[in-house]
């Protein structure tokens, strides 16, 4: 008998099924030679530090106990799910069994559940590994015909091992050395704090903006208006006006550029969390809930990739994947579709790009969850996108002189929709939002040297805004390029911390733990969050040292790094990181833990701090000071905090529905603005 074990019991049931494992049993299918049972994701995990001494039972926790590095690593049994350990143990060891096929998810996480159980269950057998894209019956049909020798992914698994153990190492050792210098809890892990560093600095970045006030001159030449460049003072433009308004104008130059936009790339699990975020504001662990749950539907291929291409033995398939990508947003192709575009060997990893099955074309949508629907949706659209033809247009730049000033006037006209084309459909449609693109076209008799009569000009001010919160769109995005020196930088290369695979959890770990809150689509550092960001040293929070790691894991997954060489760099942090931090000398005394005021943002009228209080967000003043203040409650309709947070970094809120009209006959929508004096008042445009 074959011993088949999946991740989770849907997956086992649709493997079993294939085949034709149909008998019932407690924990597992039976038949046909084969015996298929699954975990419960992770069964197993690294013991607890108890499981080492009993100096490690010790509460409140002591620093002369650390460093604690195990020579030898235990493994424990989760609780939760012991029973479905012990029945896979039972198979495990039951003579009838006289191979086993290792079907966990094919990846890194897939390969660590597996091996944790058959080591714990010092199990010798000989294992299999099942490495599919995706569980429709052809592709486990193909994989069981190819099944690889399970010591391929050797690798795999020493990289994956290699994290845990880091992060145990940090995690155990820096939550406990903080907490004991600190006399709180403070939990400290080796990704979530340098990410919750990036939250914490943009944070520091909003509440010390200085915002200054610029401006330019419009000229308006009749047909166009033309824009100066930016202007530092008001005296300043006021002379260029002056001078302008008594100037001739004419046409200095006119250049013309046909460009290109490619397609976009089809999407990996970062990019679709990202597009999610963004048009339906789901969270990142929303976002990869949904695709696990098409996935074990057989709707959609692997999740949790990493990769944006496909491979060169894809390219009919993916022909026929647009057709159906097509049938599910109902729209009509008219193009042979690009699949060179998205094929790269090279460029592909454990997985290829997500990508719709071709069940999609008989799948009841009906029975899709609308949220689950939508996910579907985003990845057929991309593949569709991603096939299609380039957008082209014309760009025209046109510069104005007058009174030895230049004005910039832009242009486009697009020659080829392409792929844009089916972006401004398939968008309209998910979010029920019409979207367009913008053309601004030029009459033909605006030339070089045309001199404009009547032209009329004005100032326009302009304030500098500062930097937005992040998202778990943008957050992503900063956690990919966190090993740069500046990795706020859209351009900059990608060198990150977490794996695509795990950014959504440590997300939603620190917002758990209450270090950093969500409010719509935002993310605000707590003063929790902030004090913890104070209290632990650069070398435990920089996003930098936990990129580096992530390479290095990355190289051992490569066969290009020595796990060994990896632990002992880790050993060695660790052991400097309690030998420095556990003497009071080097420790924040004046660093307090104590419970405060949710701060929400900076007062506008003083520049303290504005903070949550009952009824309201008033400046930390008082009575006795600027008194300025935000009711909770406005015309009846209770004020979101995120809608009190723009106002303080903005002037004004996004606009709201449901305040109450003063006569009771309904309700009203409304931007929330600060008028001059810094009250709230109401703008309807």
């Amino acid at each position: 008998m074959k011993l088949v074990i999946a991740e989770k019991h849907s997956v086992g049931a649709n493997i079993a099924s294939v085949l034709g494992a149909n008998i019932k049993k407690q924990g597992y299918l039976v038949g046909n030679g084969y015996i298929v049972s699954w975990c419960v994701g992770h069964l197993i995990e690294l013991a607890e530090p108890e499981a080492y001494g009993e100096e490690y039972k010790i509460k409140p926790w002591i620093t002369d106990c650390l460093p604690i590095i195990p020579e030898k690593w235990k493994f424990g049994v989760i609780k939760e799910t012991s029973s479905q350990y012990k029945n896979l143990k039972s198979l495990m060891n039951d003579p009838c069994v006289d191979e086993i096929i290792c079907a966990t998810d094919a990846g890194r996480e897939g390969e660590c559940i597996f091996r944790y159980v058959y080591k714990l269950c010092k199990c010798s057998k000989p294992v299999r590994r099942l490495w599919i894209s995706s569980v429709e019956k052809n592709d486990i049909i193909n994989g069981f015909n190819d099944l690889k020798d399970d010591s391929d992914y050797d690798r795999l698994f020493q990289s994956g091992y290699a994290r845990s153990k880091a992060d145990w190492l940090v995690g155990m050792n820096g939550t406990r050395l903080f907490s004991a210098m600190y006399n709180n809890f403070l939990s400290v892990g080796r990704v979530q704090t340098p990410t919750l560093k990036i939250i914490v600095d943009r944070e520091n970045k909003i509440n010390n903006f200085k915002s200054e006030k610029y401006y330019t001159v419009l000229l308006n030449c009749g047909e166009f208006t033309a824009e100066s460049a930016r202007i530092p003072d008001l005296p300043t433009a006021k002379k260029i006006l002056q001078n302008v308004n008594a100037g001739t104008a004419f046409i200095k130059s006119i250049k013309k550029e046909s460009k290109k936009v490619r397609p976009p790339k089809l999407f990996n699990i970062a990019d679709l969390q990202k597009t999610a975020n963004r048009l339906f504001g789901y969270t990142a662990k929303q976002t990869l809930d949904y695709a696990q749950s098409l996935y074990e539907k057989k709707l959609i291929t692997y999740p949790r990739t990493d990769s944006n291409y496909v491979n060169s033995s894809m390219k009919d398939k993916i022909i026929q994947l647009t057709a159906a990508a097509s049938g599910i947003m109902s729209a009509e192709i008219s193009f042979t579709p690009d699949a060179d575009r998205v094929i790269n060997d090279k460029k592909v990893t454990d997985h290829h790009a997500l990508l719709p099955t071709l069940s999609v074309s008989n799948a009841d949508i009906e029975a899709i969850p609308d949220s689950e629907m939508k996910i579907l949706r985003l990845i057929c659209s991309q593949l569709i996108y991603a096939v299609s033809p380039e957008h082209i247009y014309e760009s025209t730049a046109i510069t104005v002189s007058c009174a030895d000033t230049d004005f910039t006037a832009l242009g486009k006209k697009i020659s080829q929709m392409g792929w844009k084309e089916f972006q401004l459909k398939f968008v309209s449609l998910l979010t029920g939002k019409e979207m367009s693109v913008k053309e601004t076209i030029f009459t033909d008799n605006i030339v070089e040297g045309l001199v404009i009569e009547n032209h009329t000009e004005k100032i326009a001010d302009h304030q500098t805004t500062p930097p937005k919160r992040y998202t778990d769109s943008s957050l992503i995005s900063a956690m990919e390029r966190a090993g740069n020196e500046n990795y706020e930088d859209e351009n900059v290369e990608k060198k990150g911390i977490g794996t695509q695979a795990t950014q959504a959890g440590i997300i939603e770990t620190i917002i758990k733990r209450g270090y950093v809150e969500r409010s719509g689509k935002n993310l605000f550092p707590t003063q929790k969050g902030i004090s913890l960001i104070e209290a632990v040293p650069e070398e435990i929070k920089s996003p930098k040292t936990t990129a580096i790691w992530e390479s290095k894991l990355q190289l051992i997954e490569k066969g290009e790094y020595s796990p060994d060489d990896f632990m002992n760099e880790i050993n060695e942090f660790v052991k400097s990181l309690v030998d420095t931090y556990s003497k009071e000398d080097n420790i924040n005394k004046d660093l307090s833990f104590r419970a405060e005021r949710k701060v929400i943002g900076k007062c506008p009228k003083c520049g303290k701090n504005v903070v949550e209080y009952p009824k309201s967000y008033g400046c930390e003043s008082g009575k006795d000071g600027c008194e300025f203040v935000i009711w909770k409650k406005i015309s009846g309709k209770t004020i979101p905090e995120g809608a009190a947070r723009s106002l303080l970094d903005y002037g004004k809120s996004a606009k709201l529905k449901g305040f109450k009209k003063k006569d009771g006959s309904g309700t009203f929508s409304a931007y929330l603005m600060l008028d001059k004096d810094f009250k709230v008042t109401f703008k309807f445009k």
